[in-house]
């Protein structure tokens, strides 16, 4: 244990808080009286941009690894035309990611939900800013992602 660290970590994302060096037993206890999600692993790794992988079957933390991008998330169309039924459809959502649309509504994706989002519009607005949405996406082990959609009015 005299090279080992302490990673602190969000159990959401996986992304690391801080660390702690020279660790002790008496440390490691005190993590675990105050809930605090950590790894004990080798000194020395970057904590910038990286994550706690966990084991897919236990769900134990078992390294460091660099944050990955939502490449699999798709948006099919940036511009809706705010008819209400033209729409666009974000898909490739992995279950446990957050969404959150314009922070009004948010929900974690599982199975009822659905790996996609469909997104429409029935009114054009002379407001400009509420004629677009912004769909906030987190997901453990990435970077956090943000998509916007405009709408716009029918000619």
């Amino acid at each position: 244990m005299p090279n080992s660290t302490i990673y602190v970590y969000d159990a959401d994302t996986g992304k690391i808080k801080y660390t702690v060096d020279q660790m002790s037993h008496t440390q490691i206890n005190r993590f675990r009286e105050n809930g605090e999600t950590f790894f004990v692993g080798p000194a020395g790794s970057k904590i910038s941009g990286t994550f706690v992988k966990m084991d897919a079957n236990t769900g134990t933390p078992m390294g460091i690894t660099p944050l990955e991008q939502m490449t699999f998330v798709n948006l099919n169309k940036h511009v809706v035309v705010a008819n209400g039924t033209d729409e666009a459809v974000i898909s490739g959502l992995r279950n446990g990611m957050r969404v959150d649309v314009n922070h009004e509504h948010s929900y974690i994706v599982d199975e009822d939900s659905g790996n996609s989002l469909e997104l429409s519009c029935n009114n054009f607005s002379y407001i400009p800013e509420q004629n677009q949405m912004t769909v906030y996406l987190k997901s453990y082990g990435c970077y956090d992602s943000m998509l916007k959609i405009n709408f716009v009015e029918e000619d």
